[in-house]
């Protein structure tokens, strides 16, 4: 049995501290020596991390160049392997004070600029031009449509984690048919009327019924940015961001 610091198995009242203080836990179990509680600790985060960053870091590779320097998934688990086998990396981006997301974003494209690096000296050692050629070609910086690729990924994960929030609070409030509503029509693209029917409102219920539900998903949207470290002078203009991106073709 461990002792000293226990692994934090709770969220907090925000997503970046929880983050946070699974960063702590890992310190201090180090600090004294508990080296399971520490390993726990950076399980723990590299399991959260994995969950919410894979996609969009795997859309971000297919949306770039990189996406003929190897298989997505394959890069995208390397580059986890690598950063999140210890507190380090974490570490550094609690230092920094930038957002997760950006952080990531910027990592993957350092990741994969040194193994271009790596590609192309091996080739010239090996005497092969074309090889080295093709290494070469992934130098660069972010790409405007890898970068949206990205976004829309990230956002589509924001929105289901926020219209999990809605439709429950919703639900407990005993309004979950102004949910289904919202979601048959906005989410579904059916009609006001035929949603309606279909769900036994009056039609001309219905769209105050829908838009209260919306504003219920924009608020939850709004309190998963917050909690994602979005700053409350970016917080409305990224909520639309959001809102369009993960809806939006």
């Amino acid at each position: 049995m461990s002792r000293g610091v226990p692994p934090v198995d709770h969220f907090p009242s925000t997503h970046r501290t929880w983050l946070e203080t699974q960063i702590d836990a890992g310190r201090e179990a180090r600090a004294a020596g508990d080296s399971e509680a520490h390993r726990e600790a950076i399980r723990t985060l590299s399991r959260h991390v994995m969950e919410r960053y894979r996609e969009p870091l795997r859309a971000y590779i297919l949306g770039s160049r990189w996406r003929s320097f190897g298989d997505a998934d394959d890069l995208v688990a390397g580059f986890f392997a690598r950063r999140l086998d210890s507190l380090d990396y974490m570490e550094r981006w609690h230092a920094v004070g930038i957002s997760l997301r950006r952080w990531l974003m910027n990592g993957i494209l350092l990741e994969l600029r040194t193994l271009a690096r790596d590609a192309r000296r091996l080739a010239r050692r090996e005497g092969g031009p074309h090889a080295s050629a093709d290494a070469a070609q992934h130098e660069g910086s972010h790409e405007p449509t890898a970068e949206r690729a990205f976004d829309r990924a990230w956002a589509r994960g924001i929105l289901v984690e926020a219209a999990a929030q809605a439709a429950a609070e919703l639900t407990a409030e005993g309004r979950e048919t102004a949910w289904r509503l919202f979601e048959r029509h906005v989410l579904d693209g059916v009609e006001y009327a035929a949603a309606a029917d279909e769900l036994g409102v009056a039609r001309g219920e219905a769209k105050a019924m829908s838009r209260m539900a919306q504003y219920r998903l924009r608020r939850a949207i709004a309190a998963v940015l917050r909690d994602d470290g979005v700053a409350a002078a970016d917080l409305e203009r990224t909520v639309e961001d959001v809102y369009g991106a993960a809806l939006g073709d």
